[in-house]
């Protein structure tokens, strides 16, 4: 007898006696479990959620490692754009600026009408920048000076006038504040969100802390800032709501906000649109439980394994101080499924022995002997499954590997070690009961007895032309790899949101009308003092700035930078001429053109440049596409970033360029998916044969289970492929959970069909009694799985729905294949099994 074989026949018997163990320990697993209970209770207290983007990477990685340091240095992106419609069609009207004014100032002095000490969700805005307080620059003589477009000045016809026309010729204020056809306006709220460093005493001299207030920096350290909870996001939004809808300003201008701040309630609705989701296929899996035993016990105990299944997780994920991320909804559809297909399993063994005349100590060794190693085995394929996702360096789905696999895990040990107690104390059939062998009464929906039925006829048929049910599944392979090929990467910040949501229609308002919804930042540090005094680099971003705006126009809105200030304030000391408009060719004049503007809007100048003249940003303000289209653009822009420091790389030699920002982040994690995807499902692929090749000790064996479990996740593949939907942040989860899910009807059919053969070595009666004992719960179990998914059909979200759409086709597709092509390859193949015991 082989090792693996020894191995098996140990399971076997340890699984046997199992439920003989815990019946006479029955007080010992209660304090166990109630112990664990307790212990994962208090887990949960400590779990700590994390949706924004910087929580997509670990600390070390350079994409975070930039952003953090353009944080230190000129504090957060993470704001408010809130772009206005004015009812009466014109951002310049007395009434819409007037509202605008109002609503500005409100913002910016808040705190006038709080009590002393009092915190305000306000607290959180650094500045507030409309068209009416947009800095215009005015010379005096030889100073040059900034004051407000509009600021108090009394709104007469002849003053508005004049405002428009210095608003046109002021090219960094248009699409910013106001559109080309002045019918919108824009509303710019810096706030502190992920700028906020973790303590007091990790703030450096870097550190900004506030617009007005940046020291000299000593060294480069890097600064780890607070990661913004979604509660810090609704409460500012809905302080700025408020304001908002005051009458004295509603009555004049339609709002459209953009930024994760006004996401958030949107991200909100969608956790509990899910959470809803969640208890309907928990309200229909009920249900399916109830018609197949038509046991109470049967539902109670099944959901009490998926319960406390989700409750461990949590509680190991908080003792282990993983971060809880978007993804959490669907680890816990992952434990509803997994976990009630294990309960299916078991119970429908026990309640087949049951009614087949066993005493029920003895139908709940034999369902243990016989069902214990298929439920290891498939608890092993399905934690491999998750596993494989682990690879993705992006740390949401690392957590929803991680976290999804402690709940297969915990499901399993509940089914071997907490279920057999549970139906000992109220089984599916009671104690006492004698079987009778008479027919069975009928009951309204009884859908067992006819599902037995049709399951019978199921192999007569396909053992007449077992080929003929082969070539049909071989082609739907053939077509799903072709498919497969097609896929295109691609992930759309959207997809997040349902198409007619009102943060959807704000995002196209703003894509449109306005400078987008969406901007990236290069970060600049020359690692020299005074650089930026030096006109070449001036000149060489200015070139850089314009090529981005020209080669990228359909991606790049505006761009924004210290070059736009300089040539602005070169152009105002020079009497307003426009060939002035450019960086001034000696370092004396760029350094006395910078020294002016400092002394005139020293809150600007920080915002672009460091106090030294060391460090600067590029802001991009760009058109929303998705991150199939920004990666081609993002390496050609690196491309022309290489090319700009070739021509400085002799003066400046250890200058560093990131492209940065919140979007650029969300294009990088994308980027982490598309280089790994590949690897994910390939060595979910190898582990699931191999586990299979073990197991079953016979290459063709593992084969034939391996196709029908390989078709299922290669179609969802294919399909994207075919309909040219493109693999996401959701879809790309799919193939690898598919594969572990999927299987876990294969290896139970397999294993019981072995155990048949040997009892006759007659293939076609061991199929027979294969599927009538194992059929039923292969058929419900998939019924269940593609639930559990298919649920998520109906979300609003695209990317949920896609997930939940091609999930439940996968896995109602694996079904059809354990239906018909697994009994029609074992027919036509034949393989050889080592020895087995039949029982």
């Amino acid at each position: 007898m082989s090792v693996r074989e020894r191995l098996i026949n140990r399971l076997s018997a340890h699984f046997e006696n199992v439920p003989d163990a815990l019946r006479k320990r029955r007080l010992l697993v209660g304090i166990v479990f109630l112990a664990l209970l307790a212990t994962s209770i208090f887990g949960i207290s400590k779990l700590h959620m994390d949706m924004t983007i910087e929580g997509w990477f670990h600390k070390e990685d350079p994409t975070l490692v930039a952003f953090n340091r353009y944080h230190a240095q000129f504090g957060s992106e993470d704001g408010v754009y809130i772009v206005y419609k004015p009812k009466d069609g014109d951002v310049f009207s007395p009434a819409s600026l007037e509202a605008v004014r109002g609503i500005q100032n409100e913002l910016i002095h808040f705190r006038a009408k709080l009590k002393e000490d009092e915190e305000s969700p306000l607290d959180h805005i650094v500045n507030v920048d409309t068209l009416v307080n947009a800095p215009v620059l005015t010379v005096d003589g030889d100073v040059l000076a900034s004051r407000p477009l509009v600021g108090d000045t009394v709104l007469t016809p002849e003053a508005i006038t004049e405002i428009k026309a210095i608003a046109e010729s002021e090219q960094q204020l248009k699409l910013r504040f106001f559109s080309r056809d002045h019918k919108y306006g824009g509303i710019q709220i810096e706030t502190d969100f992920g700028a906020i460093p973790l303590d007091a005493e990790a703030v450096t001299e870097e550190t900004v802390l506030s617009m007005d207030q940046v020291a000299a920096p000593t060294e480069e350290k890097d600064v780890e800032f607070k990661p913004t909870d979604q509660a810090d996001y609704l409460t500012l939004f809905e302080e700025i709501k408020k304001i908002l809808a005051k009458p004295e300003y509603a009555k004049h201008l339609d709002y459209y906000a953009v930024g994760n701040t006004a996401a958030a309630e949107h991200n909100v609705k969608m956790t509990e649109e899910m959470g809803m989701l969640y208890v309907v296929a928990f309200v229909i899996i009920m249900g399916l439980l109830w018609f197949l035993f038509r046991s109470a016990s049967a539902v109670v105990w099944s959901m009490s394994i998926v319960i406390l299944s989700t409750v461990f997780t949590l509680g190991a994920t908080g003792l282990l101080g993983l971060t809880v991320t978007g993804f959490l909804i669907l680890t816990i559809l992952l434990i509803l499924t997994v976990g009630v297909a294990d309960s299916v399993h078991t119970l429908t063994s026990y309640t087949a022995l049951r009614t087949s005349g066993n005493d029920h100590q003895v139908a709940l060794r034999r369902t243990y002997k016989y069902a214990g190693v298929a439920l290891l085995l498939t608890g092993f394929t399905n934690m491999t499954g998750t596993m494989a996702l682990n690879i993705t360096p992006v740390v949401p789905i690392q957590s929803f590997a991680i976290m999804s696999t402690l709940g297969i895990l915990f499901a399993l040990l509940l089914t071997f070690y907490l279920l057999p107690v549970l139906i000992d104390l109220w089984p599916t059939v009671s104690k006492k009961k004698v079987i009778v062998d008479t027919p069975d009464k009928k009951r309204f929906l009884d859908v067992l007895p006819r599902l037995k039925s049709a399951l019978n006829n199921v192999v007569p048929i396909v053992e007449k032309r077992p080929v003929a049910f082969i070539v049909p599944f071989i082609l739907v392979l053939a077509v799903s790899i072709y498919g497969a090929t097609q896929v295109k990467i691609d992930s759309q910040i959207l997809d997040q949101y349902p198409e007619d949501s009102t943060f959807t229609q704000s995002v196209k308002v703003a894509d449109e009308h306005m400078m987008g919804a969406y901007a990236m930042v290069l970060y600049l540090d020359f690692k020299e003092d005074f650089a930026l005094q030096d006109p070449a680099v001036m000149k060489a971003m200015d070139e850089l700035q314009k090529e981005f705006e020209t080669k990228y126009k359909k991606y790049v809105v505006m761009t924004n930078s210290i070059t736009d200030i300089v040539k602005d304030a070169n152009r105002e000391l020079n009497g307003d001429a426009a060939e002035y408009y450019r960086i001034p060719d000696t370092r004396e004049s760029l350094a006395q053109t910078l020294f002016l503007f400092n002394n005139a809007n020293p809150s600007e100048r920080q915002r672009f440049v460091d106090d030294n003249y060391r460090k600067a940003n590029i802001n991009i303000s760009l058109h929303s596409y998705g991150s199939y289209e920004y990666e081609v653009v993002f390496q050609s822009m690196r491309a022309d970033i290489d090319k700009m420091m070739a021509k400085l790389k002799a003066q400046y030699p250890k200058t560093e360029i990131s492209i940065t920002g919140i979007f650029a982040l969300a294009m990088q994690a994308s980027q982490y998916l598309t280089e790994n995807q590949a690897i994910t499902f390939g060595i979910a692929l190898v582990a699931v044969s191999v586990i299979l090749l073990l197991v079953f000790g016979s290459f063709k064996v593992g084969l034939i289970a391996l196709i029908p479990n390989l078709i299922p996740a290669l179609l969802t593949l294919g399909l994207l492929g075919i309909t040219g939907v493109p693999l996401d942040f959701f879809t790309m989860m799919l193939a690898p959970i598919i594969i572990g899910i999927s299987i876990d009807d294969t290896v139970h059919f397999i294993s019981n069909y072995q155990l048949q053969l040997a009892k006759d070595n007659d293939v076609n009666a061991a199929l027979r009694r294969t599927m009538e004992e194992t059929g039923p719960g292969v058929v419900f179990t998939s019924l269940i799985l593609g639930l559990g998914f298919g649920i998520m059909a109906i979300a609003s979200a695209a990317g949920t729905s896609n997930m939940g759409k091609f999930g439940a086709m996968a896995i109602f597709m694996g079904l059809l294949n354990d239906l018909f092509l697994l009994p029609a390859l074992l027919l036509k193949f034949k393989p050889k099994f080592k020895t087995a015991t039949a029982g």
